[in-house]
């Protein structure tokens, strides 16, 4: 049996390697088709505490593949991010750019390197991510010159910021505003004051003793004429409440919800008025017959229940004041 063995030649090894080296340039260029990135800086000079921006750009088309920006840390190689933009997209037709801009400072004098940035590209087809590196930046910190030659000079105080137009203003407004109020209260309460002082005081109000309120009443129901008007009725309805009252008033009797006949028995006990039963008894009858037997009085009698009335009231009032002095004597 005779074995066959396959000898490469140079040639062979060569047209190998080439066709190698091929395919990974072309899988390489498509997928550096995907997506462009581009990062850069806008100075490479600061002194320190300067702020400089970090500007981050990934084009790509959505149809082909996704782009994933890198993470950046808070604090690297001596940087320290002080704002990160939102990520911009802006869409075309077949293309889309995303965009950040990172706000760098350094408080270290010195020459430092921002790194190289891995953007991740994953194709749309299921191939495996490709890592896209950017390139890295050497940023030159300086630190401010010092004269040491020259006297070191005081610290300076704080300075206050000055006031804006708009915020002067509302301070302007809310002070007249609060004038304004101050005084409108002011004057409120001057007028006030004044309408007090013109007012007219009230009158005090005198508190007759009963003989004299029931004096009074009866002075006011004659004048009235009202039996002269054939009012008989109402005239000596009056005369009787005002006598009624006198009695519950001055000696208290309760009479507004007693018959006459009935108050006569009270009057009966009080010796105040022993000479004025009689009189009372006429006013009371009189008073009785016009108002429920409907009679009509002589103008005598109209007149006589007057003077009966008045004539009782004072010597009841004498004899009830003589029996105070005697009572207050006696103790």
């Amino acid at each position: 049996m005779m074995l066959y063995r396959k000898t490469y030649t140079l040639l062979d090894l060569t047209r190998l390697v080439t066709m190698l080296l091929v395919g990974v340039l072309i899988s390489a260029s498509s997928n550096a088709q995907l997506a462009d990135i581009k990062v850069k800086i806008d100075s490479t000079k600061i002194t320190i505490g300067d702020q400089f921006h970090l500007q981050l750009d990934a084009t790509y088309n959505p149809q082909a593949a996704r782009v994933q920006f890198p993470s950046i840390p808070d604090t690297f190689q001596h940087f320290e991010v002080v704002e990160r933009s939102k990520l911009d997209t802006v869409i075309a037709r077949n293309q889309n750019t995303l965009k950040q801009t990172i706000t760098l400072t350094s408080f270290d004098s010195g020459a430092w390197t921002i790194p190289s940035m891995a953007f991740q590209v994953q194709p749309l087809q299921g191939d495996t991510p490709s890592i896209h590196y950017s390139d890295s930046f050497k940023v030159m910190v300086n630190t401010v010159a010092v004269d040491t030659a020259q006297p070191f000079k005081p610290i300076f105080g704080i300075k206050g910021a000055k006031m804006p137009l708009s915020q002067i203003m509302m301070y302007i407004g809310l002070g007249v505003l609060l004038a304004v109020m101050i005084g409108l209260l002011i004057w409120y309460y001057i007028r006030r004051r004044r309408n007090r002082s013109t007012e007219a005081p009230k009158p005090v109000e005198v508190v007759l003793p009963p003989h004299e309120k029931a004096l009074n009443a009866l002075s006011k129901i004659a004048e009235e004429n009202l039996w002269q008007q054939a009012r008989e009725k109402e005239y000596h309805t009056q005369v009787t409440d005002t006598v009624r009252l006198y009695l519950e008033e001055q000696f208290g009797i309760d009479c507004f919800d007693k018959t006459s006949a009935e108050i006569m028995q009270q009057v009966k006990k009080l010796k105040a008025l022993s000479t004025s039963r009689q009189s009372l008894r006429f006013i009371f009858e009189t008073a009785d017959m016009v108002k429920f037997a409907r009679s009509k009085p002589l103008p005598e009698e109209h007149i006589q229940s007057m003077e009966f009335a008045k004539e009782m009231i004072l010597e009841s009032f004498k004899k009830f004041q003589s029996q105070q002095v005697s009572n207050n004597t006696n103790v």
